[in-house]
């Protein structure tokens, strides 16, 4: 058996087993399970490490998102109430305007029907006096057709006569 397998046997307190494996096979498994061993230590200390780690970075992602959240609170409540003096602010604008453009209505409105009253007034006038006129001319029609009337009745008996 060489020297190494030897001093490897004598380190582990193990012997191999008789005519199961060559000495060299059983001096690999030995060194394939201490290889396991420490690579699994390994991968433990490496996994404590990252959580370790995980946490911490959680921790602080936690803060930084909760002075986020906080500072979109006061974002919020900062933009209401600018959101609610707009409001206000608009508002009585509004009334105003509204209050300016019913007088403004209303002016225009009287104005306009002074207007409407002028005119209705001289189209009556009018009217009148063209009714008077009509009348005028009805009655020398009427006097018209009178004398037309006699005078043929006058033309009418003067033929008889003869």
């Amino acid at each position: 058996m060489p020297e190494e397998i030897v001093k490897e046997t004598a380190a582990g307190n193990e012997q191999p087993p008789r005519g199961l494996a060559s000495p060299e096979f059983f001096f690999l498994l030995q060194r394939i399970d201490r290889l396991d061993e420490k690579l699994s230590g390994e991968i433990k200390s490496l996994d404590g490490k990252l959580s370790a780690r995980i946490d911490h970075l959680d921790e602080k992602l936690g803060v930084e998102i909760g002075r986020i959240n906080a500072r979109i609170d006061r974002l919020g409540e900062k933009l209401s109430g600018e959101i609610k003096a707009l409001d206000v602010k608009l508002s009585g604008d509004m009334k105003a305007l509204d209050e300016k453009l019913s007088g403004e209505i209303k002016a225009l409105d009287g104005k306009l029907s002074g207007e409407m009253k002028t005119q209705e007034a001289r189209l009556n006038e009018r009217i009148d006096r063209l009714d008077d006129k009509l009348n005028n001319l009805k009655l020398w029609m009427v006097g018209m057709l009178v004398t037309v009337i006699v005078g043929f009745g006058g033309v009418i008996v003067a033929l008889l006569q003869r």
